[in-house]
């Protein structure tokens, strides 16, 4: 006999769903809107009064409250994230949502997404939002039903496509809520991965211990640490048609994305990759706002804590936020392979 997740009922551990509130017992998953924190006081933090209104706003001072999106955290034990404002930004515009599936017919299986609100775009938090929770329940179906990893993964990419187009109002043009995409179907065997725009998926190796006990990437590993996703932007278009790195970096606006996710972004085919990693490692989903400070796999890999699980993930999230927090910075880490006894 074990207990719901939802309502803590006692459950027997061959059934598949909770008789008290319905609730499937094979799944766990990030709650639906994200994470979010609840404020521990409903008073101003600038000048104390408890006169805060339903947007946010101090009736008396006027200053914007910070928002429960501010800093959001969930550990579901096969997989840990963290996604924070940053130190520069006015909101969180980013959005994770992650759940696993254990039991049944199915292998311990991780599905993850990753979505990086456009800043110049109306809306982009409420953008990103709902593309990671409608792809999230797209892919955990899709593994309750056995069904093929990559083509769940573009029946992911469609599905937020669709919700984050519902957003615009087409009475204001060029102002569409958009966002990038990124996801990861993990199982035991295997690793698929689908993206539009430059969010980024890495497989980090796990590291090896050399003789005078320091750490090393494991050499042993068919798959070295590296970067599992291409960006979508100018710059990385202009490198693939063969243009040298520093010149396609120094056109004008090298980094704006050549696809993205919204009403305004035409067809889009996402890149869908599968690997089979050959040794133990941990794939790493996360927003330009971890990456753009440390690109490269390998460094990643060096900076990432060795601890795994929400250590690692407040780590690297720290080491963005030292370097300076530029943007909001989200961060969703799964051990591989994804085992059961890794859940809470």
């Amino acid at each position: 006999m074990t207990s719901c997740p939802g309502c803590r009922a006692d459950v027997g551990r061959e059934d598949r769903f909770c008789e008290s509130c319905g609730e499937s017992l094979l799944v766990r998953r990030t709650p639906v809107g994200g994470p979010v924190s609840t404020p521990e006081s409903a008073a101003c933090v600038a000048c104390g009064a408890e006169n805060v209104d339903g947007d946010g706003f101090c009736a008396d001072c006027g200053r914007a409250q910070p928002s429960g999106r501010d800093r959001m955290e969930c550990d579901l034990g096969m997989v840990a994230g963290i996604s924070d404002k940053g130190r520069r930004r006015a909101r969180n515009e980013d959005s994770m949502a992650y759940g696993t599936v254990l039991g049944a017919d199915a292998p311990p299986t991780v599905v993850a997404v990753v979505c990086d609100g456009v800043a110049t775009s109306d809306r982009a938090d409420s953008a990103s939002q709902r593309a990671v929770d409608e792809a999230v329940g797209v892919l955990l179906d899709a593994v309750l039903e056995n069904g093929d990893a990559e083509v769940a993964t573009r029946a992911a990419v469609a599905r937020a496509i669709e919700v984050v187009s519902e957003l615009a109002d087409p009475s204001v043009p060029g102002t569409a809520p958009s966002c990038t995409f990124v996801s990861a179907v993990v199982t035991p065997e295997k690793v698929t991965v689908g993206s539009v725009g430059d969010s980024r998926v890495y497989w980090i190796a796990a590291p090896d211990t050399t003789a005078d006990g320091s750490l090393r990437e494991r050499r042993s590993a068919a798959m070295p640490s590296q970067v599992l996703t291409a960006d979508d932007t100018v710059a990385a278009e202009l490198i693939a048609e063969g243009m040298s790195e520093e010149e396609a970096n120094s056109v004008h606006q090298a980094h704006a994305l050549s696809k993205w996710i919204g009403a305004d972004a035409g067809d889009i085919e996402p890149r869908v990759v599968t690997v089979e990693p050959d040794g133990a490692g941990h794939v790493l989903l996360c927003s330009d706002g971890l990456w753009n400070y440390v690109p490269d796999a390998v460094a990643l890999a060096g900076a990432m804590p060795g601890e795994g699980g929400m250590a690692a993930v407040d780590g690297l999230t720290k080491l963005a936020l030292d370097l300076g927090g530029h943007d909001n910075i989200t961060t969703v880490l799964v051990p591989f392979p994804p085992t059961e006894g890794s859940a809470p």
